[in-house]
């Protein structure tokens, strides 16, 4: 239990002081979309490619949680699915509900809870851990975002539709999904990089997990709920709650556990991410609802990886 505590509680403590501090204006919006900025395409690309590049193999169990994980989220579609239908929900907010259920915070949320998980365990586990989680990550992206332009595009009733082509450009430029691709080729390479560059990248990837939880929540005291408490919590439990539960019971009856097990619990018990809020923004979806299902997914998702760090 204390080790629980030990890697939960900095986790959220920062994303308390972030709530806090935007909630005084300390923080302004701007200086979060700054952070966010910088995070996206310099910090969180650094930590990816600085794990990925000193692994010195590829991390036991890596593809089976990845078709593991995509299994699940498509499952979790299914799922969000029939319970917008159930909750008589109006077709404009199906696409952001199903989006706020299945698309968790993988990158702002997940990688600093396995970091501080195992960063008592030595360098070594550290990257085997980082570089498994860049491995889903990445093609997880393009699930990601092809499911919600998929589902946001059917949603709406009127305005210009987005085309699968500038979706695909977009997963193309997506700096996490080019930091994942450089840093499979840099594990593949038959040459180390020079150490004054693979400390630099480790440097600068150590801003990410902090700095990382500060926006999670500075970005909650700027979001806005609107009446959709409760489609809104619906979504919320079904990805903190329904999400690694389903995990952990596919997982145990194929046999998986150690460090897959952990990434895929971890992973699967993140909040709902703030690119759905975004995402929903730009093609005309329900942005209060995206935006409750994140403020109230991350207060829920607390329990949820708890209890997913003291199963495994």
């Amino acid at each position: 239990m204390l080790e629980i505590l030990n890697t939960m509680l900095p986790v959220f403590a920062l994303i308390v002081l972030g709530y806090a501090l935007a909630a005084r204006r300390f923080l302004s919006k701007a200086f979060l979309d700054e952070l966010n900025r910088l995070l996206f395409w310099v910090c969180l690309p650094a930590l990816i490619l600085h794990s990925m590049a000193t692994a010195e193999s590829l991390p036991a169990g890596t593809v089976r949680i990845l078709a593991l994980f995509w299994i699940l989220t498509l499952l979790l579609i299914g799922l969000a699915w029939a319970a917008a239908r159930l909750l008589q929900l109006p077709r404009n907010r199906f696409g952001a509900f199903v989006q706020a259920a299945f698309r968790g915070n993988l990158a702002y949320v997940g990688i600093p809870i396995l970091t501080f998980a195992v960063q008592d365990q030595g360098p070594a586990v550290l990257s085997s851990v980082l570089t498994q989680t860049a491995l889903v990550f990445a093609p997880t992206m393009l699930l990601y975002n092809l499911a919600s332009v998929a589902l946001l595009e059917w949603s709406r009733r009127t305005g210009e539709r987005t085309g699968l082509s500038r979706s695909l450009r977009s997963i193309g430029r997506n700096p996490l999904v080019l930091a994942s691709a450089a840093g499979a080729l840099l594990f593949l390479a038959p040459f180390d990089l020079p150490g004054v560059l693979v400390d630099s990248l480790d440097f600068t990837g150590q801003i990410a997990a902090p700095a990382s939880l500060l926006c999670v929540g500075g970005g909650m005291a700027y979001v806005s709920i609107k009446g959709r408490y409760r489609s809104a919590t619906v979504a919320s439990l079904i990805k903190v709650l329904v999400s690694p539960l389903l995990a952990f019971v596919v997982a145990r009856l194929l046999g998986v556990e150690g460090q897959p097990l952990l990434v895929l619990m971890v992973l699967s018990a993140c909040p709902t991410a703030v690119a759905s809020y975004i995402m929903a923004k730009e093609m005309e979806g329900d942005e209060a609802l995206a935006s409750g299902a994140i403020v109230i997914s991350t207060l829920l998702c607390i329990p949820g990886l708890a209890l997913c760090l003291a199963l495994v």
